[in-house]
């Protein structure tokens, strides 16, 4: 986040985002300006629309209605970053492949299967008592740090 006092983000010479590098991080524009803002990088999971939200697993994630209703697809993309994941009794399953100890951090890199797809999960838990390769834990969002995208144009929903 060093990057300077504004930071453009360009993709194939088209101009994506501009702002200081905590807005780029905290309100990205675009799928692309997620991914690419941000170590690791945010998490990115294609879900469709369901009732009352998307669905993480075994929990329906809320979403106003009027945010969905911006929606062009289906379909949406959900980002959450690695530090605002929590492991919980509940919500996203999650393989895990990897556990990067980092002392009082720790990260998780692992698999899940939603909205049909397998998608890559990295989440920040405590160095002190991380899960073990293999083991399968559960992660959902804290509370206000979900990210919406449209399904098809990738564009932020929601302002």
């Amino acid at each position: 986040m060093t990057m300077g006092d504004r930071v453009a983000v360009l993709k194939d010479g088209v101009l994506m985002q501009v702002g200081r590098p905590r807005e780029l991080y905290d309100r990205p524009a675009n799928v692309f300006v997620a991914g690419f803002i941000g170590s690791p990088a945010m998490n990115l999971l294609t879900l469709p629309v369901v009732e009352g939200g998307v669905r993480l697993g075994d929990e329906v994630h809320p979403v106003p209605r009027d945010v969905l209703g911006d929606a062009s697809d289906p379909r949406v993309t959900v980002g959450v970053r690695p530090e605002d994941l929590e492991l919980a009794g509940h919500g996203l399953p999650v393989e895990v492949d990897v556990v990067e100890e980092l002392g009082a951090d720790a990260f998780v890199y692992g698999r899940t299967t939603a909205g049909g797809e397998e998608h890559l999960v990295t989440a920040r838990v405590d160095g002190r008592m991380p899960p073990a390769k293999g083991e399968v834990v559960h992660v959902r969002p804290r509370a206000g740090h979900v990210h919406l995208f449209d399904g098809r144009s990738g564009a932020r929903l929601g302002g």
